[in-house]
């Protein structure tokens, strides 16, 4: 059944502990993320199945607005999908995804689930979409002195930037991006690196292996050629690989390679990709 975390003060903690227990280190991040104003539990809607008071099964949907073939759209991501493991084979999993599919039908235009089990819902009409990365011929791109710095989410000046150019910024595609998502973003880059430019008055956030440079997200409020931002990045690399779609960085050719991230991304009928090469933005899966 469709429950809210508001009216149960006990729901998330519990719908957590089981959570947690099948997907570890999920709890940790959850309550980590708290303390940058990044709720799980304000943001998602659960759908449980209890036992004597214990949640056994849970489903989360998170409301996400995203551009989609230069469209705007509301799409429900369905997150932390789970049956405690004694109570697996009973049709819970089964129960759950129709109750929430039928709530999907009446309030989002399309559906999305990130998996590494992806048979699990082909039965539900969902489909994997292969996803790209793209790698960039940047050879003119010369470095220049930069001013990037690493930003941290406890300090309060920092916290401000990171907020306030989550809160407006341009879409970084117009094939797929998705917009005014704080929660996700911020849960998904704790671990990670978020570089500003005051100059360029942007947030990048990227990471160099192996003498390979990942552009993962550019939050910006004015469009920028590539080369600007690839300047300011200190790092030696011999390579550039941008993971999202690069349709609005038209001063730069590029050569689509099929990833392969850790877990798929599957879409429901309604989620119609006219592009020939996608890619989910890797800062916001959930």
């Amino acid at each position: 059944m469709l429950a809210n975390y508001a009216v149960d003060p006990t729901l998330f903690a519990r719908c957590i502990d089981l959570i947690d227990s099948i997907f570890p280190g999920i709890k940790k991040i959850a309550i980590t993320g708290m303390k940058y104003h990044a709720c799980w539990d304000k943001n998602s809607s659960p759908f449980i199945i209890e036992e004597k008071g214990e949640i056994i099964a849970h489903l989360g949907i998170i409301p996400l607005d995203i551009i989609l073939n230069r469209k705007s759209i509301r799409v429900a991501a369905l997150h932390g999908i789970c049956v405690k493991e004694s109570f697996r084979g009973k049709g819970l999993f089964k129960q759950l995804m129709q109750e929430a599919l039928i709530y999907i039908e009446n309030n989002f235009d399309a559906s999305l689930l990130f998996t590494d089990q992806p048979d699990l819902y082909k039965r539900y009409n969902f489909t994997v979409l292969p996803e790209y990365d793209f790698v960039v011929n940047a050879d003119d791109s010369v470095k220049v002195k930069t001013d990037l710095r690493t930003l941290s989410l406890d300090n309060p000046d920092d916290f401000k930037i990171i907020h306030r150019l989550l809160s407006d910024h341009l879409p970084l595609s117009n094939q797929m991006s998705v917009i005014n998502e704080t929660t996700i973003f911020i849960l998904d880059t704790l671990d990670k690196k978020i570089y500003f430019s005051p100059y360029l008055n942007a947030l990048i956030i990227y990471e160099v292996m192996l003498d390979t440079l990942y552009i993962k997200d550019i939050l910006s409020q004015k469009k920028y050629k590539l080369n600007e931002m690839i300047s300011l990045i200190p790092e030696n690399f011999n390579k550039v690989v941008l993971q999202f779609c690069p349709d609005k960085f038209n001063d730069q050719t590029y050569t689509p390679a099929l990833s392969k991230p850790e877990c798929s991304i599957m879409v429901s009928e309604n989620f119609r990709f006219e592009g020939k090469f996608f890619r989910y933005p890797e800062t916001y899966r959930c």
